[in-house]
Parts: structure tokens; C-alpha cells; sequence
């Protein structure tokens, strides 16, 4: 999501100082902090093709307070930066989703100490170049937007991102049971803010992403587990097409060197370039054949092959 520039610099309140101040150890005052608002994550279908329940976004709202924030989810403690002191859900009627369902959005005040170190870091909120932030929490069920059965337990064989008969395939995330940070990232999973779910995802085959791409009728978003799973089956299709070249080449050298044999007069090399748009599998066929043929010709034999004498059948060996 994204910090609120609007409320950013806005002033603390006596309520909202006291929340604060529950997490402090000494009594701080409003000249003491840096208090600014975020969104932290919504009800609307990221690029992971996963989206919030309204439900879940409550109880979350309840988990992430007190929450640190860092950055980019590295959990070194020098990296703490901010505390959540209040969340909560808003949800608004005017706007909705790409589902048709009003939007709702979680909504979090954090602070954190002014300081000379974090000075630019302020700076940097305000001048809205510190803007995305990513949550980091645990949530128990991934419901099919299709068949209603978690899609993480085995007993759904629909593919998020995929369409069946009209309806966008997608994951609804339910029963929140922990939350662990938020972190400001420059690239958030979710286009209007960034969510990093700590659940096991489900893992996407080639093939998933493939019948994805193959199924789109409109521009589409791929996460970037599924970029890089297509970049590893480019890669692998690169190997894999490199050896095939060799490969054919050396059967193409094959079948030259037997039809030399078996057809001296044809010339081989025009003979060898009728063949060259056969697949592997012919090639290899026609190799076996002529490799066949030119050893009828000149079967082989054992260089160091035991010299025996030939059985006489006549009586030459007696004249005088």
C-alpha cells in the first residue's frame, strides 16, 4: 500500500499520543515523534491473483498493531524504523473493486522517534519518495474464487489467473492468525499496495502459467514467481534446443557418410539436404537404415581378427 501524504505531517493527537505512549518506556511528547498514516493492504485482486475477505482485513487490522516496520522484509533489528500504534478498516461504498464488491482497505497510524539519523527518511515520506509498503503476515485458508475448496489443501484443480467460462480464477485469503511486520518496498505485489503473504504458496507449473497466457483475452499480470518460472523454462528450451542443434547435425553428417556408401553415384551432399526439414525421430530412422545397408555392404571386422586356415577341399596340396 501506501503511505497517506495527506496525513503525514498531520498533528498527534492527545488519544493518539497515549496509544504511543504505551509502547514507549519513557514518556514522549508530541515534538518527539513522527506520526504518518498508511494503507497496509485491500480487498482488491493483486498480481498474485490472491485478494483480501473483508473478514480478514479485520482481523488484521487487530494483529498489526504494535507491529515494526522495516525495510524491504529484512529482519535485522537495525532496520526497525516505525510502530503501528492504531489500525483499522474502512470501507468505502462509492468505490469498488474489480469484483463488484465495495472497497475496503486497512488502514494503520505508525510514528517513529525524530531523530537526526531518520531525519531524510521523514524527508523522503513527505516528499512521497518513501510511498509503497509491503505486510508480512499469516492467514490459514486460500479459498478457490470457483469451487469454494482451499486452494492449498489439494482438493481444487483450478489455476488462479486462469478464466473458466467467463470468471477470473483467484484465491480469497481468510482466517488471519498472525501478523509479523510491514516494510517499505519499491515494488509491492498488489497494484495499489504491497502484500507479501508468509503462507506456503502454491507453487505454478510451466504449464499453469502457460494455459494462463493461452486463456487471456485481455492484458494480464503475471507475479513474478510465475516470470521467473517461464525464465527458467526459456533458459531450459535455450539448453535444450542448443543440444538438438548439435545433435541433428550429426545425424545430417550420418546419413551423408552411409549414403556415400550405399549410393556412391548420387551426390551426397544434395542428397543430405533433401532431409534437412525431417524431425529427429526420422533422421534417426533414416541413419539406422542406411547405417543397416552400408554394413551389408561392408560388413565389419575385428582388425587383430585370428588368421585360420582355410579348410582344403581338394587334393592340390599333394602335386609335385
Amino acid at each position: 500500500m501506501k503511505t497517506e501524504k495527506e496525513n503525514a505531517a498531520s498533528p498527534v493527537s492527545e488519544g493518539e499520543l497515549a496509544l504511543i505512549n504505551g509502547y514507549s518506556r519513557k514518556k514522549l511528547s508530541e515534538k518527539d515523534v513522527y506520526v504518518f498514516s498508511v494503507n497496509l493492504c485491500d480487498n482488491e485482486v493483486d498480481r498474485d491473483f490472491e485478494c483480501f475477505s473483508l473478514s480478514a482485513l479485520t482481523e488484521l487490522a487487530v494483529l498489526f498493531e504494535g507491529k515494526t516496520g522495516i525495510f524491504d522484509h529484512n529482519a535485522k533489528s537495525s532496520l526497525q524504523t516505525a510502530r503501528i500504534f492504531k489500525a483499522w478498516v474502512e470501507t468505502d461504498k462509492t468505490k469498488k473493486t474489480t469484483l463488484g464488491e465495495n472497497y475496503s482497505v486497512l488502514k494503520a497510524r505508525a510514528y517513529m522517534i525524530r531523530t537526526k539519523e531518520n531525519e531524510s527518511l521523514i524527508e523522503e515520506i513527505e516528499g512521497g519518495i518513501k510511498k509503497e509498503v509491503s505486510v508480512s503476515c499469516s492467514l490459514s485458508k486460500a479459498v478457490c474464487s470457483i469451487c469454494g475448496e482451499d486452494m492449498r489443501h489439494g482438493k481444487c484443480n483450478h489455476i488462479r489467473g486462469k478464466n473458466y467460462s467467463g470468471s477470473l480464477c483467484f484465491s480469497v485469503l481468510k482466517e488471519a492468525t498472525d501478523a509479523y511486520e510491514w516494510s517499505f518496498v519499491a515494488v509491492p505485489a498488489q497494484r495499489s499496495a504491497g502484500v507479501t503473504k508468509s503462507f506456503k504458496k502454491e507453487e505454478f507449473s510451466t504449464q499453469d502459467t502457460l494455459e494462463i497466457i493461452k486463456s487471456a483475452n485481455s492484458p494480464l499480470s503475471l507475479s513474478f514467481e510465475q516470470v521467473e518460472t517461464l525464465k527458467n523454462r526459456i533458459a531450459a528450451l535455450e539448453k535444450s534446443a542448443e543440444d538438438s542443434k548439435l545433435y541433428r547435425a550429426d545425424l545430417l553428417s550420418e546419413i551423408e557418410k552411409y549414403a556415400h556408401i550405399v549410393m556412391p553415384t548420387i551426390n551426397q551432399k544434395t542428397f543430405a539436404k533433401g532431409f534437412e526439414n525431417m524431425n529427429i525421430h526420422e533422421l534417426k530412422e533414416l541413419s539406422k537404415g542406411l547405417r543397416e545397408q552400408a554394413g551389408k555392404i561392408f560388413p565389419p571386422e575385428p582388425q587383430l581378427k585370428p588368421f585360420t586356415e582355410k579348410k582344403r577341399t581338394d587334393n592340390t596340396a599333394f602335386k609335385i
